[in-house]
């Protein structure tokens, strides 16, 4: 399906209602949707790709490097191998049977939605009325559950009057809105009752590693299942590093898996998944400043968010009752980047837990942080009635704080109508 402008275009250009081209100042795209001015929704095309872009290889077990000292007694100069325990892992796959499992189970996401009015003039000065042309924004989702829920980008379906859903054997189904939160980019969609159930994909319990090997799966443009491949190239990524983008909140709970994968418009709410098959990320956005810098919701964060919105209809947001700031090497010697409490709300958890307006909070559990977009992640993914350990400095002195998670007191989301 052809979209408003290709993305490698320098000039910034909105793609329809929900994704888009940032400003210049900004370099960034929401990979969620290119749209279309056609008033019937269109039909997705897909396409079958099977080729192996490389042999499997072992998974678990023991791997032989010969980087081990002291020297062998047969050839004083050459040093013995060692053997390594590697984490215990499923089996690696090729990468065409990985896109052969995995694609069935990759939709794409219909969402139609009205544009902004234009405005017809009989005038120079006199307007004679306004019309609205429909558009169909086209983004990415998986099938999880019991087979008939979809979770996508809530970017994606945040201003659909309707949505449907593509299947990979080019069959399609109207959705509905379950849940949504912008501060994790994630929404849940329902199919009806009477679809037949598809395969779920299943999420890793393992966050990957620098260096791991993935596949992005997903709708570029409306052009059916398209895959591509790269490497983790960092984690623990927040709004910062994604240049400010204006169509994510600032005080969002961000932790993006950084790849290299080629990712576009339209690739918003598909998978990146592992050689084993296995969804590590939700593909989210792009920043255009650079070459091979794409980025994704973190697999752990999709889980939490699909407990609690089967359980109560949304992401229950925690309440830590304080504020931090960044700090660097120039307020705190000790320290290259830290996080500096400078408020403590009274009789809230903070306040309850013993902290204190100057500590600095270096740990949450056994995860050493060094920016507050760490801290309100990690805090957001134990969950509300959670309590979390805090290692903290104050005066030179570490203490360990246990703090119990309240809930936000933000209001609950309203879905919009999209039968």
């Amino acid at each position: 399906m052809p979209a408003d402008r290709p993305p490698t275009w320098s000039r910034p250009r909105r793609a329809g209602q929900l994704g888009w081209i940032g400003r210049a100042s900004l370099h960034f795209v929401l990979a969620g949707t290119a749209c279309t001015a056609s008033a019937d929704p269109p039909t997705a095309a897909v396409s079958a790709t099977d080729g192996d872009l490389g042999p499997a290889a072992p998974s678990r077990g023991r791997v032989i490097t010969s980087l081990e000292t002291p020297p062998s007694r047969a050839d004083p100069t050459r040093p013995t191998a060692r053997t390594i325990e590697t984490r215990d892992r499923p089996p690696v796959l090729g990468f065409a049977e990985v896109v052969a499992r995995l694609s069935p189970s990759v939709v794409g996401v219909l969402a139609r939605m009205e544009s902004d009015p234009v405005v017809h003039e009989s005038g120079p000065h006199r307007p004679a009325g306004a019309t609205r042309s429909p558009r169909t924004g086209i983004g990415s989702g998986l099938i999880v559950g019991d087979g008939r829920q979809i979770l996508t980008n809530y970017h994606v379906v945040a201003k659909a009057t309707s949505l449907a859903i593509a299947f990979a054997d080019q069959q399609a189904t109207p959705a509905r809105l379950l849940a949504g939160d912008a501060l994790v980019d994630l929404a849940l969609l329902e199919l009806d009752a009477d679809v037949p159930p598809r395969a779920p994909v299943h999420f890793a319990t393992e966050a990957p590693r620098p260096g791991d090997a993935i596949l992005a799966i997903g709708q570029p443009f409306g052009l059916g299942n398209t895959v591509t491949a790269g490497i983790v190239s960092g984690l623990g990524r927040d709004h910062e590093d994604l240049g400010r983008p204006r169509d994510l909140p600032a005080h969002g709970y961000w932790s993006f898996i950084q790849t290299d994968a080629s990712i576009n418009i339209g690739n918003s709410g598909g998978p990146l998944a592992d050689p084993t098959g296995h969804v590590v990320g939700i593909t989210t956005a792009v920043r255009r400043d650079g070459q091979g810098l794409a980025f994704a919701v973190p697999a752990a964060m999709a889980q939490r968010f699909l407990d609690e919105a089967r359980l109560y209809g949304r992401l229950r947001h925690v309440r830590l009752g304080m504020r931090a700031e960044n700090v660097t090497i120039e307020a705190v010697p000790t320290r290259a980047s830290t996080v500096r409490v400078t408020y403590v709300d009274p009789n809230g958890p903070a306040d309850q837990a013993g902290m204190r307006p100057g500590d600095l909070v270096v740990k949450v559990d056994d995860h050493g942080i060094a920016r507050v977009s760490q801290l309100a992640y990690l805090a957001q993914l134990r969950g509300v009635g959670a309590s979390v350990a805090l290692t903290v400095e104050r005066e030179g002195q570490t203490q360990r704080l246990s703090l119990a998670l309240a809930q936000a007191h933000d209001a609950a989301p309203a879905p919009r109508a999209a039968p």
